[in-house]
């Protein structure tokens, strides 16, 4: 069965890459819609960009037009700013009008919690599938083509990134505007598309992660995902990604009770069990990260640096206790930091002439700000057993210009620990601009480098052996399927669970469900005693309730 059709792509294309928008509901007032014509405007000497709204001739400066009926092109995007329960009527609008493709801003839907929400979305996604006329949302902010400068969003941020191989793919608008644009900006991460698809009543985060795996500007797909509208989706995309060489690297919320009900009031996701998502995203190569920073660190660790030919580390500070410090936690991440050659440990030692200490780590002192420093990293990295060096300093613009040279000639991993002020512009900004992958802790460094080791270990290891296949379903096991859908639910009961598993022959503990006192009674005289009672509910998923 094909998953993705060149049309959706094609309509995933025209949403990333528009010649024309739209905005229906466009205002002067810079709330949604006049914050979506405002970042549209941006690119105006490239988009044409109309507003839609009857009561105003003009908005911003632009000529507004009354409908969608009345505009003089079917637009390749049009972003939807208007009331829930306006949406399917201009969607349809926009369909009978020609348009490529459609982002919903609106929210009021399934994340309300109401019954006829849901349906009404439902009714949005199918619109979209039967048409063609894909969409993204509704609940989002929109998106944005950063590599070319093209922002169809809603965010009170602004609409200004750094340009970069990372694409990133956000369900929460708020959190893509928000603190991974904010934090990427000062980080120096650049993005390619910044993607936010909300409530997914179409197209999903696996659709735009299948876009970006053809996309020639990106190397790293970053996502922030609550849940899963279709997980086989998903395991396709990673298993791509996998053929590609493009690592996913993912926040994925749920990891305890609370996040998981969080996210299910916020765009009405289901985060399923947490432990099953750290066994599929180990399968899959997929790199779970914890945090905002962790996230675009590993992300640009992973775009800015090769494959690592050898798994050894070299670690060269200007302190004894940094470099100490940095060595312990490559210790902890299960790194290994090779001894020095006696070539190195003298080639160093002749520089130093008594200070420091030539090993690895290496303490340098003074000569990490010095015109010899360059040699000193290249007695580190022509060691055999290194594949990646980590400069953990804070120096000015001389050294950041030295490890950039270094990157240039070197086919190895460069990584550099920051050691001073993250507001400190000598040095650190010439390396943000050079995209040398920087970290501020050991901790996170460390974690980033073994993921890096993992990640290019597990691919060759799939390239090599392929993905498991698993076994065609039995007649038994369809039947113990089809037996739960009929239920419609999205939680099973104990017992439900059990004959699910049971069907893959799991053996389960001998027990008869009972309806009433007298049959539980009955049941446990069949069973023989002693006996067990529990209540069996789907609404009861814990013990404890």
């Amino acid at each position: 069965m094909e998953i993705w059709t060149e049309p959706q792509m094609e309509a995933i294309h025209k949403m990333l890459n528009p010649r024309s928008i739209a905005i229906v509901g466009a205002t002067p007032r810079l709330q949604y819609g006049g914050r979506f014509l405002a970042a549209a405007l941006k690119a105006q000497d490239r988009v044409r960009v109309y507003p839609v709204n009857p009561n105003y001739d003009e908005i911003q400066g632009v000529k507004s037009y009354p409908s969608v009926a009345d505009l003089p092109e079917g637009p390749d995007l049009v972003g939807i700013v208007v009331p829930y329960h306006q949406v399917l009527e201009i969607l349809k609008a926009c369909h009978a009008k020609g348009a490529g493709s459609a982002i919903v801003i609106s929210a009021g839907f399934a994340e309300r919690g109401v019954p006829a929400r849901r349906d009404l979305q439902t009714q949005l996604g199918a619109f979209a599938r039967d048409t063609g006329l894909r969409l993204s949302g509704p609940n989002c902010l929109g998106l944005a083509n950063v590599k070319d400068d093209i922002w169809a969003t809603s965010s009170s941020r602004g609409a200004k990134g750094v340009t970069g191989p990372v694409g990133l793919v956000c369900q929460s608008g708020a959190t893509a505007f928000g603190p991974f644009l904010a934090r990427a900006a000062d980080a120096g991460v650049g993005f390619s598309y910044i993607i936010s698809t909300g409530n997914e009543a179409d197209l999903d985060c696996s659709d735009f992660a299948r876009y970006l795996l053809d996309d020639a500007a990106t190397r790293v797909i970053a996502g922030f995902v609550e849940g899963f509208k279709d997980a086989s989706k998903f395991l396709e995309v990673a298993k791509l990604a996998a053929e590609r060489g493009k690592p996913l690297v993912m926040i994925k919320i749920g990891r305890s009770e609370a996040g998981a009900r969080a996210a299910r009031s916020h765009t009405a996701a289901l985060t399923g069990a947490d432990k099953l998502y750290d066994a599929v995203f180990a399968q899959y190569g997929v790199i779970r990260v914890q945090d905002y920073d962790e996230l675009l660190e590993v992300s640009q660790l992973l775009a800015h640096t090769p494959k690592p030919e050898h798994p050894g580390v070299a670690v060269v500070s200007h302190s004894g206790g940094v470099s100490s410090l940095t060595a312990d936690m490559c210790g902890l991440a299960g790194l290994d930091l090779p001894p020095l050659s006696d070539h190195a440990r003298d080639g160093i030692d002749g520089i130093l002439k008594g200070f420091g200490w030539a090993a690895n780590p290496a303490d340098v002192t003074g000569f990490a700000n010095s015109a010899s420093f360059p040699s000193i990293m290249e007695y580190l990295l022509d060691e055999p057993q290194v594949g990646t060096l980590v400069i953990a300093s804070a120096g000015a613009d001389t050294q950041a210009e030295q490890v950039i040279s270094l990157r240039q000639r070197t086919h190895k991993g460069i990584a550099f620990l920051w050691t001073g002020s993250r507001s400190e512009t000598a040095g650190l900004a010439k390396l943000k601009l050079a995209n040398i992958p920087v970290f501020y802790t050991p901790d996170t460094l460390a974690r980033g480098l073994r993921r890096r080791l993992d990640y290019h270990a597990w691919r060759d290891r799939r390239l090599s052996d392929g993905f498991a296949e698993a076994p065609a379903l039995s007649a038994e096991q369809h039947r113990a399927i089809g037996r739960l859908r009929t239920a419609a639910r999205t939680t099973l009961s104990e017992s439900e669970s059990k004959q699910l598993i049971a069907a893959w022959g799991i053996p389960v503990t001998r027990e008869v469900l009972a309806s009433s006192a007298e049959a539980a009674v009955e049941a446990a005289e069949r069973l023989g005693y002693p006996v067990a009672l529990k209540v069996d509910s789907p609404d009861i998923p814990h013990k404890t309730e």
